[in-house]
């Protein structure tokens, strides 16, 4: 009988990190199986596993698809809280619906749904959500095969957040490409994913930028921040570290660096 190991779709990560996956991203430590595939992800108490071939059981929920290719599931240690996501994969192998199944110790089973949209290159253009009024995340490319800009809307507030992103600076005259493949959702887009982030590191959504993000100028609820970005390079020019700084009316402000071993 088919298991956790045994792929049942075209998924495969190599298509998103040309270069190999990541064995660790910020505290996040990676584990694949012998076929390439991301089963599990460990950062500090938080757990993420990804079954690709999942036994179709009973659900709590009467709207959970019938049909799924596979599971993601998010425990927080002995926390009577966790997450499952039920995902449909496209063509590309990339998610392009999920049922998410959200364990709430007070409130009971909360249930969301998601649906993602790519381009002809395989990189993500639009994210939906029921959770948060109808959330609608519309992402930008320009020629190049890079994020250009990013716009968050729902049903009741409408604009709620708008993103630019910059490719170059004062200290680099060109792009620096991202041989990589690495794609920081949160951190350098200003994508929140919540707990679907972790999906992109198993190779499941899309394929990342050309190029490294260097700025960003981000305007949510009538304030402006810019941020900045620095990376660090092995000798192979495969990431090492990366280091957000953003300015607003507050002041300025540094986030926590975030490392990366191959």
């Amino acid at each position: 009988p088919p298991t956790s190991e045994t792929p049942v779709s075209n998924v495969n990560p190599s298509t998103v990190f040309p270069n190999g996956v990541p064995a660790q991203v910020g505290g996040s430590v990676i584990t694949k199986n012998s076929d390439g595939l991301i089963t599990r992800i460990v950062d500090g108490y938080k757990v993420i596993t990804f079954d690709y071939a999942p036994e179709k059981a009973n659900s709590r929920a009467t709207t959970r698809p019938a049909d799924y290719d596979m599971t993601m599931n998010v425990e927080w240690g002995s926390d009577k809280d966790g997450v499952d996501f039920f995902i449909k994969l496209n063509a590309q192998g990339y998610i392009e619906y999920a049922f998410e199944e959200d364990e709430d110790e007070y409130e009971g089973l909360i249930c969301n749904e998601w649906w993602f949209k790519y381009n002809s290159k395989g990189q993500l253009i639009e994210m939906k959500r029921t959770e948060g009024d109808n959330e609608v995340t519309t992402i930008n490319y320009n020629a190049d095969g890079d994020i250009a800009s990013i716009s968050l809307k729902d049903d009741v507030d409408g604009q709620k957040m708008t993103a630019t992103v910059g490719y170059t600076d004062a200290s680099h005259a060109t792009p620096v490409l991202n041989k990589s493949g690495i794609m920081l959702y949160d951190d350098s887009f200003r994508i929140d994913m919540d707990e679907m982030a972790h999906a992109y590191f198993a190779g499941l959504l899309g394929k990342g930028t050309t190029h490294l993000p260097l700025t960003n100028i981000e305007v949510s609820h009538g304030e402006t921040d810019n941020y900045t970005f620095e990376w660090e390079f092995d000798s192979n020019d495969m990431p090492i570290k990366f280091t957000s700084t953003y300015t607003n009316q507050m002041g300025t402000f540094h986030e926590d660096p975030i490392t990366f071993r191959w």
